[in-house]
Formats: C-alpha cells, sequence, structure tokens
C-alpha cells in the first residue's frame, strides 16, 4: 500500500514539473543587448563626389618640343625635382644646324656687300665733288648702299630665327616641380605639336581633387564648402575645401568639374582615387549608429527600443547616411534608447536584458576584478555544496525505500 501511495506520489510531481517546463517554453527568452540613448545632434546635408587627385591647372605643366625630329636624349626621370629652365630633353633635326651655318653665311655676305657699297658712295661723293664724277653716279651708288643695308637686315633676321630654332632643340621645364610622366623615350619622332608630349612637370606643394558631377550635384556647391575627403590608400580623412565649381557642364557627358584643395598634400599621390563629401548645409536633428537599423519583412526601414526591459519595434523614416551614422526622421525621439546590437531576430514585447556599454565596462574594469575574486570563491563554494547534494538525495531515497 506504501509503494502505491509512493508511485502516485511521484506521478504527480512529474506531472506538475511538466506542467511548468512547457510554461517556461511558451515564454519568450530574454535577449542579451546593448542599449543607447538617442541624443540631438547636428546633422550635415552633403553631396557626395568621387575624382582623381591632381595639381591645380596653373601649376601643371605638358611639356611639348616646338620643333619637329628625333628623340636624342632624355635628361630626367620620373620624381626627379628640376627647377625652372632646367633641360629635359634633346631634339634632333639635321636641317637645323645646316639652316644656321647658312645663315650666318648669309650674314658675313650681306655684310662684305654693305661695306663694298658704302665705299662707292664715298668716292662718288669725292669725284662729284671734284668735279670730275657724274651726279648720276652718285645718286646710284647711295642706292645700291641702302639696298645692301636692307639686305644685311634680313640676313640678320633670318640667322637670328635659325639660332632660335636651334636653340628650341633643348626642350626645358617652363617651371619649377616635379616630373611626373616621360612621355617620350629617345628615339622617338615628335611632329613639333602638343600631340606628342615629352614630359608632365607639377608644383606638388598643393593638390587637389578633380571630381566630375552631375548637374543636379552641381547645383548647391559654392566655392568656400567645407568638406571631406577620404583617398584611396590613406586611412586618415584629409580636411579639404571647394576651390573652383564649374560654371558649365560638358554637353557630352552632362558633367561639371568641381575641384577641391586639400589642407595637406603629405603622401598623397597624383592620379590616385579619392572620395569626398562635401558640407552644404547643417541643421539640428538626431541619428542613430548603423548598426541600430534593420529592414522589416515588407522593406520599411525598423529600430528597436529599450523601454522597460521590452523590445518595442519602430518604423522609422531615414534622412541622410553617413560614416556617422543614420539620421532618423521620424519614429523616435530624443531621450529614447534604442538596441544597437543584436537587432535582428528581435521580437516585439520580448523581454531584454541590457549590457553596459562600452565605456561603463571600461571605466569599471578595475573594480570587476575584485568582484571576480569574490565571484569564484562564491563559485568554489557553491561547486563544494552542489558536489554533496547528489550524496543526500541518495540517502533520502533510501530511507524511503526501507519504508
Amino acid at each position: 500500500m506504501q509503494n502505491k501511495l509512493w508511485i502516485a506520489c511521484l506521478v504527480v510531481v512529474a506531472g506538475c514539473k511538466h506542467a511548468a517546463d512547457t510554461a517556461d517554453e511558451d515564454k519568450p527568452v530574454a535577449a542579451a543587448v546593448t542599449c543607447q540613448t538617442v541624443e540631438s545632434t547636428q546633422i550635415e546635408d552633403t553631396v557626395e563626389v568621387t575624382g582623381l587627385i591632381s595639381p591645380p591647372p596653373r601649376l601643371d605643366a605638358i611639356v611639348s618640343s616646338p620643333v619637329a625630329g628625333r628623340v636624342a636624349m632624355i635628361y630626367v626621370e620620373e620624381g626627379d625635382h628640376v627647377e625652372a629652365g632646367q633641360q629635359l630633353a634633346l631634339i634632333e633635326d639635321p636641317a637645323l644646324p645646316a639652316g644656321s651655318l647658312e645663315a650666318r653665311a648669309a650674314v658675313m655676305s650681306s655684310r662684305a656687300a654693305k661695306a663694298a657699297a658704302d665705299q662707292e658712295v664715298v668716292r662718288q661723293e669725292r669725284l662729284v665733288s671734284s668735279g670730275i664724277g657724274a651726279r648720276k653716279d652718285l645718286d646710284d651708288a647711295r642706292a645700291k648702299a641702302a639696298a645692301t643695308a636692307a639686305e644685311l637686315d634680313a640676313a640678320n633676321a633670318r640667322s637670328g630665327l635659325a639660332s632660335t630654332q636651334l636653340a628650341r632643340r633643348e626642350v626645358r621645364a617652363p617651371r619649377a616641380g616635379v616630373v611626373l610622366h616621360v612621355l617620350r623615350k629617345v628615339g622617338e619622332s615628335v611632329d613639333g605639336t602638343a600631340g606628342t608630349p615629352i614630359a608632365q612637370v607639377a608644383d606638388l606643394t598643393v593638390l587637389e581633387i578633380h571630381a566630375q558631377v552631375p548637374p543636379a550635384s552641381l547645383t548647391p556647391l559654392r566655392e568656400g564648402m567645407p568638406a571631406v575627403a577620404m583617398i584611396l590608400g590613406i586611412e586618415a580623412p584629409i580636411a579639404a575645401s571647394v576651390v573652383r565649381v564649374a560654371p558649365a557642364v560638358d554637353p557630352t557627358t552632362l558633367l561639371g568639374l568641381v575641384r577641391l584643395r586639400l589642407d595637406t598634400s603629405d603622401n598623397v599621390k597624383v592620379g590616385n582615387a579619392a572620395r569626398a563629401h562635401i558640407v552644404i548645409a547643417k541643421r539640428p536633428g538626431i541619428r542613430v549608429p548603423a548598426a541600430a537599423l534593420r529592414r522589416s519583412m515588407v522593406g520599411e526601414d525598423e529600430v528597436v527600443v529599450c523601454a522597460g526591459g521590452v523590445a518595442h519595434v519602430r518604423t522609422v523614416a531615414v534622412g541622410n547616411r553617413s560614416e556617422q551614422g543614420i539620421e532618423i526622421k521620424d519614429g523616435v525621439k530624443p531621450g529614447e534608447q534604442v538596441v544597437v546590437d543584436h537587432v535582428l531576430g528581435l521580437e516585439e514585447g520580448q523581454p531584454l536584458t541590457a549590457e553596459k556599454p562600452t565605456a561603463e565596462k571600461d571605466d569599471k574594469a578595475g573594480s570587476g576584478k575584485s568582484d571576480d575574486k569574490a565571484g569564484s570563491a562564491k563559485a568554489a563554494r557553491k561547486g563544494d555544496e552542489d558536489d554533496k547534494a547528489p550524496a543526500k538525495a541518495a540517502a533520502s531515497e533510501k530511507g524511503s525505500a526501507e519504508k
């Protein structure tokens, strides 16, 4: 009889335990999250542009040969620092030296002819004054002297032109700077126009971002607007400002040029890709971290608000997105707290266990060490009690069986 009563008690206890387990399974599990207070801040309206690093146009030069010929010598390499007037290359053209020699010979011939004509004028003047010579011969001598003088002037001009052409074989830097590119090799031909450049020289003390911008983004831009630039390969952002906005757009591409001057050119390479955010206006608003935003099943933007230890899903209107966070136009008010991690999977009304923010964890790291020691001692005592618990339970069951 006692055994039957014992079995009945066990059945009742098992049924109660199963009912409690079922109730615990139906109850939502509390989620460990980090909540952050939403605060008012300054929202920056920006225009994003992408472009390439370039020197200012007034400090950049494409050097070409003014004479046609073959490249005989290249005196510089890429990366060399050059001074204004320093020779970069030498162009070879066999006709130029010959032309210079011919021009100098013509000058010497004209000088000799002029000297003879001047002596003839003197002789004729002496004959006319003594009554022996004719007046007509004197006039002819003077005319011939004038003609030879004009011929000498023309010969001098041709000689100067030939000397200038000969000197123009030497391609020189128009300004001081750095050789960015050497565009021709020894032996290659040039035609004496800008279509066959030899080198590019630029002053790299000031660098800019040259970006092509569509008209919609070009309209609000003004000179002097501040910007933040991100250069490919450089982690730290660089401050910049708008120095020029194109007054017209290219009718073929419908893009206009915007130039932004960098505050520093250290470690910035010409031709590198860059992205800049130009601040066109500032206004008050609220912003949340990007990790706090999620998408609903119907494609709406949502955040999870922490209120009273319970999750409340809110549909929000999103504004500007930036590296500092995402602007929330509607759906959340300043002072409320939002979940900033593990937002996926949280449901309306789900219990939340708010964790301490990282900053608070770091501030309390020192005091946490002593708490850890106390917790370790407490856990040790609890472990001893747990080890003794099975022995006590076995002794109790043995006593019940004997009864």
